[in-house]
């Protein structure tokens, strides 16, 4: 148990964030509970002064009532009163039971009534839920008017009873009237059973988003063992590409001397070893490369400090650089921007690496015809787009889905001893998405390819 909790407080230091769920399971349904307690009270209140305010209605009516047909005792008008009953009955359907009593002796008589045979009839004043005892009790308190809740027949109603007391201080008289508050209880039992319905469904809710809030800490040590392992993977690359860097040079060095001394004294089949020795080495070397920048990306760690330049000077510039290695394999190279005077803003480093990869990959994988690049200025969509068309091998279909992959490469018998890492197309586009440009493209298998590169145009000039 002791090293139950000593884990546990291990782990909230860690994860401090876990106590503002740990507060919200606490805060939550309070504050629900609190807020739903005060709304039901302060309908319950409103109800209950509504139909208090009822009760004095009620009073006034039998005030009217009975003092114009009996003002005063020994002045009752019984047939006037049971007119007035009447009437008021008929206007005011709520109203029920409506009685005038008078005490004779030590027993209390209805000398008119809503009810014709209770007329006459004496008023059992015994305790009981029928608050009949009502009458006794206001006839005692003669300078206060009663209402009180009382219960008939599982109906709910509400008595009001107005005192009339002479001029000597006697009470005389006493007027008797109730009306359903049944419905009005109902509304108030509603609305309190809906009020609690929603706070619970409410806090379920709560709950439910709480626990899958805290659930997502349980994948915080994982995320923290990833982290930790993708920075020892970095870190990895880092010293294997520095490791390595060094023989690979060595090694490069020693096959370009090795293949200068020996040309022209061996074989065919040594000097296809030697040939294949010094590509694997460039390959190799390549591929450290191309990691290395990856794993630069991955980590935000290339530069993208954009700069104002002119894409038309830089691309000729590219393609004049490698008119070299397209004429050694007898492609035509060209190069057009007419009409073009436009700026874009990207980092000046990554947007050479991103053209230079897209038009050595065209003349990589075209073993005869043309390269043409081009570049022109969309004006509709304000951006400039640089063509790289090719009458290479061309991508099919489903080498198109996955072409911008990580390690991906197109395998097909033309290209099989063509050498590459599969990374070049993935670090372009992310590299030209990093700076608010794309890379799409289009192409035909065994009619060629045509790239585009798309960055926004500057609006500095």
């Amino acid at each position: 148990m002791k090293r139950y909790f000593q884990n546990t407080f291990v782990f909230v230091r860690e994860n401090p964030a876990i106590l503002f769920s740990l507060a919200l399971i606490v805060v939550i349904p309070l504050a629900l509970y609190f807020y739903v307690s005060f709304t039901v009270q302060s309908f319950e209140n409103a109800a209950i002064n509504e139909i208090e305010a009822h009760d004095f209605t009620v009073s006034d009516t039998l005030l009217a009532m009975v003092e114009r047909d009996f003002p005063a005792k020994d002045a009752a008008h019984p047939e006037a009163l049971q007119k007035t009953i009447d009437r008021i009955v008929a206007n005011d359907t709520r109203l029920k039971n409506i009685r005038v009593i008078v005490k004779d002796g030590r027993d209390y008589k209805t000398i008119a009534a809503q009810n014709r045979d209770q007329v006459g009839m004496s008023v059992d004043v015994t305790p009981s839920l029928n608050g009949e005892s009502l009458i006794a009790y206001s006839w005692v308190n003669a300078s206060e008017d009663v209402s009180s809740e009382i219960e008939i027949a599982g109906e709910k109603l509400r008595r009001v009873i107005k005192v009339f007391v002479g001029e000597d201080g006697e009470v005389y008289a006493l007027a008797a009237a109730d009306f359903s508050i049944n419905r009005t209880l109902d509304m108030i039992a509603g609305g309190v059973y809906q009020s609690y319905l929603i706070m619970g469904v409410i806090m379920i809710l709560s709950l439910f988003l709480i626990v899958q809030h805290a659930r997502l800490f349980s994948y915080v040590g994982l995320s923290k063992d990833l982290q930790q392992k993708n920075t020892a993977k970095d870190n990895f690359i880092r010293m294997a590409t520095h490791e390595l860097r060094a023989p690979v040079t060595v090694l490069t060095g020693y096959t370009d001397l090795l293949k200068e001394d020996l040309a022209g004294t061996v074989d065919a089949d040594q000097q296809k070893y030697i040939d294949r020795m010094v590509l694997s080495v460039k390959n190799l070397s390549d591929l450290m490369a191309d990691i290395l920048e990856v794993s630069h990306l991955e980590q935000g760690r290339t530069d993208f400090e954009p700069e104002i330049i002119a894409p038309d000077i830089v691309v000729k510039e590219i393609v004049d650089g490698l008119a070299a290695k397209a004429e050694q394999k007898g492609l035509k190279l060209s190069f057009d921007a007419k009409g073009f005077s436009h700026k874009i803003r990207v980092n000046p480093v990554c947007f050479k690496r991103i053209v230079t990869n897209l038009v050595e990959n065209s003349i990589k994988y075209t073993p005869a015809g043309k390269v043409a690049v081009t570049v022109a200025a969309q004006t509709a969509k304000k951006r400039c787009a640089i063509t790289i068309q090719d009458t290479g091998f061309g991508i099919s279909a489903e080498g198109q889905a996955h072409l911008f992959e990580q390690f991906y490469r197109v395998k097909t018998q033309e290209n099989a001893e063509i050498p590459g890492t599969g990374l070049g197309l993935w670090m372009s586009r992310e590299m030209a998405r990093k700076m608010g440009g794309d890379i799409m493209l289009e192409s035909i298998e065994k009619m060629g390819s045509k790239f585009f590169i798309f960055f926004p145009l500057s609006n500095k000039n």
